[in-house]
């Protein structure tokens, strides 16, 4: 069923519209209508994905291969496409709404994403910081309403309601790790009167204070909406957590122990085995007489398996020590 309305932040779902700019990159379509890449060995149909979806692709995370219900015909930038994982389904419809498809920017990807709010809110974030752009910002207004039903105010605030709901979840993210770290500081007094092993309230500052730096660099990042430096940073502010606290039982990252094991004074050295020896072969004689491996094949043409075994009926049995085992009974 098609929606013909704009849905931003909803318990069940979202519709939305994005103003396509570039039509490339051209993807192929298998025997069982999957996307593929252009690179794929067999023969199929081909599209051209456009910016908005190849994006789209890319923000979404693992997935399923998406599935073409409706396979591109001469126009091969109009199709319909699903694509879903275990918690998020999005449909995407590509068709024109001006000057008969001619140009890329003649072009709006339809979006129906259904799945838990949370989830939803974070991909239109990732989505729009990947694009660079507004994509709810049409080429050509008046039939961009007409095609959509829905005014620019209404577009706009379906998609900044999503951002900043994702806005929001991430900076409260950021401030459960501030209440973290006012709660760990409270406890270095009762940490240095517990006496913990390889625990030092001067190195456990330090790395409170390196959590806070990095705390900080994620709230610039989200100022910028850059989602990836959001994580990598509270990623780093969570490892500097952990080295302060000693009930954790980590200390030292396993880098840092890796650099101990190659300092000199952490390795017992036996100074006998550091001795130099010197090994004297002695030199063969100059007059040996030498043999080519092709005189070495002809010397040995004839030789038997009984030449081999010649001369050892001829040891003694005094050789081998006898053992009875029979007086062990």
């Amino acid at each position: 069923m098609t929606i013909q309305s704009v849905i931003g932040v909803d318990a069940l779902s979202s519709h939305l519209w994005c103003q396509v700019k570039r039509g490339k990159p051209e993807m192929k379509i298998d025997s069982e209508q999957r996307l593929r890449h252009m690179n794929w060995p067999d023969k199929a149909t081909t599209l051209f994905l456009g910016d908005v979806v190849d994006a789209l692709l890319r923000c979404f995370g693992a997935h399923e291969p998406p599935i073409l219900t409706k396979p591109p015909g001469f126009d091969q930038q109009k199709w319909t496409m699903v694509l879903k994982d275990s918690t998020m389904r999005v449909e995407i419809h590509s068709k024109s709404y001006w000057g008969f498809g001619l140009f890329d920017s003649c072009f709006l990807n339809e979006l129906i994403i259904e799945g838990p709010l949370e989830r939803r809110a974070r991909f239109i974030f990732d989505l729009v910081a990947s694009l660079g752009r507004n994509p709810w910002e049409p080429a050509l207004g008046f039939m961009w309403k007409k095609a959509t039903k829905a005014t620019h105010n209404e577009h706009r605030e379906a998609w900044e309601g999503l951002i900043n709901y994702a806005r929001e979840q991430m900076s409260e993210e950021a401030h459960k790790y501030v209440q973290r770290l006012e709660a760990l500081e409270k406890k270095f007094e009762d940490f240095s009167k517990s006496e913990f092993k390889n625990w030092d309230i001067n190195t456990a500052t330090k790395s409170v204070e390196e959590a806070k730096t990095q705390i900080e660099i994620a709230r610039n990042a989200l100022h910028d909406n850059n989602a990836a430096g959001f994580e990598r940073a509270l990623a780093r502010a969570e490892a500097s957590l952990i080295e302060a606290d000693p009930t954790t039982e980590v200390t030292r990252t396993p880098f840092q122990e890796a650099d101990d094991l190659l300092l000199e004074s952490a390795i017992e050295i036996d100074e006998d085995i550091l001795k130099e020896q010197i090994l004297v072969h002695e030199e063969l004689p100059d007059d040996v007489e030498r043999i080519t491996p092709v005189e070495t094949a002809i010397s040995t043409t004839g030789v038997t398996a009984d030449d081999l075994l010649n001369g050892l009926d001829n040891e003694t049995g005094d050789d081998i020590p006898f053992v009875d085992l029979t007086e062990s009974e």
